[in-house]
């Protein structure tokens, strides 16, 4: 479902209970925040609008945009090298795989249109492994546990979200049956505005968080996308534009959920959730409700319980894993990821950003 330009889609709690959830999350994450953080704008060489992003084990960082971009940072955003795919002119990507340095996927994002293209030349060449053209297909991120093991997702096709995976490094993308996809509620979809509605993880796990429908819900998977259990949420929900907007982990257990709704990018309300068994159960995070709109997420590793989400009003950051947050300024982006002691942004008119951890910090 994209996020800014197709309106379309978009979750309650399994009692643990409640408190007692928010008493685990609470004593894992206790860092205090602060404000105050400076981003290094970067010259991206493009005017291109960028929401697919991701960094690679050994650091480079990957980015995909409007007109067929890709941009490839191996210096932790400083400088971007900026190109185009061929053939490609015409589509947007907005979902992107980081494998390392010379490999990364970049996955198109188009009504009735899912392709995937992978480079293993740092971007000289790049082969069309998908071209798939059906009526209702919207890819809207990619996740990857290894170089040749990948999980593609995007809207549901009656009534099945639809995935797609492959375990030989792209030579072949199968659709996993309809019986093996998470199943739809009605006007529910996920968001293409940053990549990380599909995130994977350790040994197998994958999330897919949604939007568009009356609840806005995470789906996890523990077994590289063959079964799917559903948890709700309390992150607005109920109109098209709403839900969740990201997901990010932290460790296996520890995540947080991000979003709102996009029509209204300054308006504050439900828009963060955290979950402390791996997603199985989420509960209101940010109950005094700083954050406006959030497009992205993403744990800084260095410092175990720092997160840092963005979206067009601006840059927010939470020293307790989510719980509670703190304005850093107007500079809005649509996608962050973090690289240990590094974070790198990149948004609207070819815009990038990056700043040290410490900038996110607590005092």
């Amino acid at each position: 479902m994209a996020a800014m330009s197709r309106g379309t889609r978009t979750p309650g709690i399994s009692r643990l209970t409640a408190t007692a959830l928010a008493a685990a999350v609470a004593a894992w994450f206790a860092t205090p925040a602060r404000a105050g953080a400076q981003w290094n704008d970067a010259d991206t060489h493009s005017h291109a609008s960028f929401r697919g992003l991701s960094v690679a084990p050994d650091g480079t960082v990957w980015a995909g945009g409007t007109e067929g971009t890709v941009m490839r940072s191996t210096d932790a955003g400083e400088t971007w090298q900026t190109d185009t795919v061929p053939g490609a002119a015409s589509f947007d990507f907005r979902g992107v795989a980081a494998i390392d340095a010379r490999t990364a996927f970049v996955v198109v994002s188009a009504a009735d249109t899912a392709r995937i293209y992978h480079t293993t030349d740092a971007g000289a060449s790049w082969a069309l492994q998908l071209n798939l053209e059906q009526p209702g297909v919207y890819l809207d991120g990619i996740g990857c546990w290894s170089a040749r093991r990948c999980l593609a997702a995007g809207d549901p096709i009656d009534n099945h979200f639809f995935t797609i995976t492959t375990t030989d490094g792209g030579a072949h993308w199968r659709t996993r049956p309809a019986a093996a996809r998470p199943t739809a509620m009605a006007g529910e979809g996920a968001f293409a505005a940053s990549n990380t509605s599909v995130v994977t993880g350790p040994h197998g796990r994958a999330w897919i968080a949604t939007g568009g429908g009356p609840i806005a819900r995470v789906w996890r998977s523990a077994d590289y996308g063959a079964s799917w259990k559903v948890a709700t949420t309390p992150i607005v929900a109920g109109l098209p534009t709403a839900g969740i907007f990201s997901v990010a982990f932290c460790d296996s257990r520890h995540g947080v959920a991000v979003g709102g709704d996009y029509a209204k990018p300054v308006g504050h309300g439900a828009h963060v959730a955290v979950t402390s068994d791996g997603g199985t159960t989420w509960i209101a995070a940010d109950t005094s409700h700083e954050t406006p709109f959030l497009s992205a997420a993403s744990c800084v590793s260095s410092s175990g319980a720092r997160i840092v989400s963005v979206g067009p009003a601006g840059t927010f950051t939470s020293g307790d894993g989510g719980l509670t947050w703190t304005s850093l300024g107007d500079t809005g982006f649509n996608s962050v990821v973090a690289d240990k002691d590094v974070l790198v942004a990149v948004g609207a008119n070819g815009a990038a950003g990056s700043a040290p951890a410490a900038a996110f910090a607590s005092p």
